[in-house]
């Protein structure tokens, strides 16, 4: 766990070891939170989404990271792959899981049997994240102290 380390004078968060310097002022402080966890959200979600359509042959747009609550990936008929930045608050099972999903998706855009088949063929166990996901996603948020 990070503790939360108020500086003044900060405006965005920084990581210094297991502390996030943040700013002093709580207002700020939720604001330049979520700015940190998007960054985070993309710098481990990218590596990811780039493997997983080269496994699968195929291509997508761009990658958008979204402040959804409970929808945790899409992907656009246009091939852009958006994310919950919420999924790093998550089991690293969880962010894998739905960056596969999505990639799989550029292949077969629906949830037919092609589609899961080939979720399974890379995610095995796509099922526990999944149900991690629907049983405990709603608890994905950041608790910010005054």
């Amino acid at each position: 766990m990070l503790e939360l380390r108020p500086e003044p004078g900060r405006s965005r968060v920084r990581r210094d070891g297991d502390a996030l310097l943040v700013p002093e002022d709580a207002a700020q402080r939720g604001a330049a939170l979520t700015a940190w966890y998007r960054a985070r959200a993309r710098a481990e979600a990218a590596p990811r989404l780039e493997a997983a359509v080269a496994a699968i042959g195929a291509r997508y747009s761009r990658l958008r990271i979204t402040d959804t609550r409970t929808r945790w990936g899409s992907c656009s008929s246009t091939g852009t792959i958006s994310l919950s930045w919420r999924l790093v608050l998550a089991p690293e099972a969880c962010l894998d899981y739905v960056v596969w999903h999505e990639a799989c998706h550029l292949v077969h855009p629906h949830h037919g049997p092609t589609f899961w088949a080939l979720l399974q063929e890379h995610v095995p166990d796509y099922r526990e994240p999944s149900a991690w996901l629907r049983a405990r996603g709603t608890d994905l948020r950041l608790l910010i102290p005054a």
